[in-house]
């Protein structure tokens, strides 16, 4: 399979990925014609044969997604039309070849990954930048209401202070009065200026934080082109084909992003070993290229897929 669209992303404060769209090949002109016995008049036997360990995915799985492919055909013909047959003797054997192919994805999804942490770095970065800025507005307006209430209790005390030079002179009760009173503003005057000069570190600090952030986000977005430049770009490989060979054929695997990816690959390769030929809707397993099909949540044919196969057996 090679891409047919580029992986295309919009970054703003988060990345967002598109899966690539990729051609599903079968073999030759040989992959249209359909087995004189199978799947028509009784069901293809299939086995799994050789499994690269490099791809992290057992027998059981392949047989799994394998039990799958073959499901969507069966419910179409109301009959089963692939069964697994242990054994040398099977009518297709489905082998899991890894190979520079594989290496390109493995390589894509590890580069994703990296994507992918580097964001939620960012993301959390950008969640405590944003509680940091919420603290200093709410002590911001503390500190006003306290610098206000300052500059009131400073106002009365020289008021204070006015009316009682104007009675006649301070007493010797007014000396401690105004000792007091005095001693209270001046502490809170104190307060004032230590609040200005711890507000005016963490504003600092916030926009320290503020240019950490835009460089990572600056760091990201060239992460992203690079990513584009190296793996969208780039000429795509066959992900899965089917070759006959004789009244049988081989299915080799030597390509898949996800598990979900693997069913639809063999699902697709199954209907060349049935004898089908590619169909023209890009929603169809049998489409020549992969990008439209439905295989999430299930698997399922089209209209198209359906045709074609009940053409083929009646």
């Amino acid at each position: 399979m090679v891409p047919s669209t580029y992986f295309k992303y919009l970054f703003v404060g988060l990345i967002g990925f598109l899966a690539g769209i990729w051609f599903l090949s079968g073999s030759t002109s040989d992959r249209i014609l359909a087995m004189e016995s199978a799947p028509c008049t009784e069901p293809l036997s299939y086995t799994i044969g050789e499994i690269d360990s490099r791809f992290g995915i057992d027998r059981d799985g392949v047989k799994q997604r394998m039990e799958t492919a073959a499901e969507v055909w069966s419910g179409a013909m109301e009959r089963p039309m692939a069964v697994h047959k242990p054994g040398d003797d099977a009518d297709v054997t489905v082998h899991f070849v890894y190979d520079e192919r594989q290496e390109l994805v493995d390589g894509e999804l590890r580069f994703r990954e990296r994507i992918k942490t580097e964001q939620s770095l960012l993301d959390q970065m950008q969640k405590e930048h944003k509680q940091e800025r919420g603290e200093f507005e709410r002590r911001s307006q503390e500190y006003v209401q306290f610098a206000e209430r300052t500059t009131e209790k400073l106002d009365e005390l020289n008021e204070w202070v006015k009316e009682t030079n104007e009675a006649g002179g301070f007493m010797p009760e007014d000396v401690e009065t105004f000792d007091e009173r005095k001693s209270d503003v001046e502490q809170r005057q104190q307060r004032v200026l230590d609040e200005r000069r711890a507000l005016d570190e963490l504003a600092a600090e916030i926009n320290r934080e503020q240019e950490r952030i835009n460089k990572k986000i600056e760091e990201n977005n060239d992460r992203i082109d690079e990513y584009n430049e190296e793996f969208a770009g780039s000429t795509r490989f066959t992900k899965a084909t089917f070759q006959r060979i004789g009244s049988g054929g081989v299915i080799r695997v030597n390509q898949f992003m996800t598990r979900r990816e693997i069913s639809l690959l063999l699902a697709h390769e199954l209907g060349h070993a049935f004898g089908l030929d590619h169909v023209s809707n890009p929603r169809s397993i049998m489409h020549s290229q992969m990008g439209g099909q439905q295989y999430y949540p299930t698997l399922e044919l089209t209209r198209e897929d359906k045709d074609a196969i009940q053409n083929l057996c009646n």
